[in-house]
C-alpha cells in the first residue's frame, strides 16, 4: 500500500477540478450527468445508474511504426492469372 493524495476544488454548482499524482481533471455536470475530462480519456456517465462511456483520447506519441513507407519483397506471390502455363 502507498499513499494517495487527492484534491478537488469545486466551482459553482456544476464545475469541478480533481488534482492528484496522475494529473489534473475536469468534470462538468450535476446529478444527472456529468462528463469528466483528463489527459488521457473522457468519460461520460449517468450517476447513480452504473452507465458509462469512456474514450481515450490521442496521445500524441509520434513512434507508430507504418508500413506505408516499406518496399514490398519482389518475391512476393503473383495472382493465379499471371502464372505461366
Amino acid at each position: 500500500m502507498g499513499l494517495h493524495i487527492k484534491k478537488s476544488f469545486k466551482i459553482g454548482d456544476l464545475i469541478k477540478i480533481n488534482a492528484n499524482k496522475s494529473g489534473p481533471s475536469v468534470t462538468v455536470g450535476g446529478k444527472k450527468a456529468k462528463v469528466t475530462v483528463s489527459k488521457k480519456k473522457v468519460t461520460a456517465s449517468l450517476p447513480g445508474t452504473g452507465i458509462s462511456y469512456d474514450a481515450k483520447l490521442p496521445t500524441g506519441d509520434k513512434k507508430k511504426s507504418s508500413s506505408a513507407g516499406k518496399k514490398t519483397s519482389s518475391s512476393a506471390k503473383k495472382p493465379a492469372s499471371a502464372k505461366k502455363k
